[in-house]
């Protein structure tokens, strides 16, 4: 894969223009053109802006890499990610339920732990995948991005257990991840964690 190619794939995965690339590295469209037909070659300092952009190493951006091992990578990160999110949905659903125990003082704080143990290890693992993401500044964003979507869901969570309407507390938790799934990460937060509609390149 020449120079050209490889800066055209990482735009194209990192679902940016041309003209957003030229914007970020301060040089004209017609620039990031040249480059990726390999006409023209960019400057090291552009190299390195380049490599910052698109959450890759300067050497696996001017080198030759075994790409399957990389694809393989992406693939598992995002099946962590996408169970991590899956997990806790359904976490958040059991601790929605109304308790069994409720009537029995000595086993509320065992309910309690069953409830929210669970919940709390799924989302600290949802919070460790954030490390897949090697570019600083989006790294930041999906942080901020995922706290919200937690804050959101424990909302739910709090509306279906004291309104009592359990089955819709369960419909809107389905709803939210989906819409997180689905819209949120691809569009946000440089995650493909579906597959790409025939729209998507």
């Amino acid at each position: 894969m020449t120079l050209g190619e490889k800066l055209k794939s990482c735009r194209t995965k990192k679902r940016l223009s041309q003209e957003k690339v030229a914007e970020l590295v301060g040089v004209s469209r017609q620039a990031v053109t040249k480059w990726e037909n390999n006409q023209t070659v960019p400057n090291s300092n552009n190299l390195i802006t380049l490599a910052s952009i698109y959450g890759v190493s300067l050497d696996e951006l001017v080198t030759e890499k075994q790409e399957e091992e990389k694809n393989e990578n992406l693939m598992l990160h995002s099946n962590l990610i996408l169970l991590a999110i899956i997990l806790q949905a359904a976490c958040i659903n059991v601790a929605m339920q109304p308790s069994l125990v409720a009537d029995i003082p000595s086993l509320r704080m065992f309910d309690l732990a069953i409830k929210f143990l669970p919940l709390l290890c799924v989302s600290i693992w949802m919070s460790l995948n954030l490390r897949y993401e090697k570019n600083p500044v989006q790294y930041k964003k999906n942080t901020k991005i995922e706290l919200l979507y937690c804050l959101v869901q424990v909302a739910v969570l709090l509306f279906g257990h004291y309104s009592k309407l359990y089955f819709l507390g369960t419909l809107l938790l389905v709803v939210v991840a989906s819409f997180y799934i689905l819209i949120i990460n691809p569009r946000y937060m440089n995650r493909q964690l579906a597959r790409p509609g025939k729209h998507q390149k």
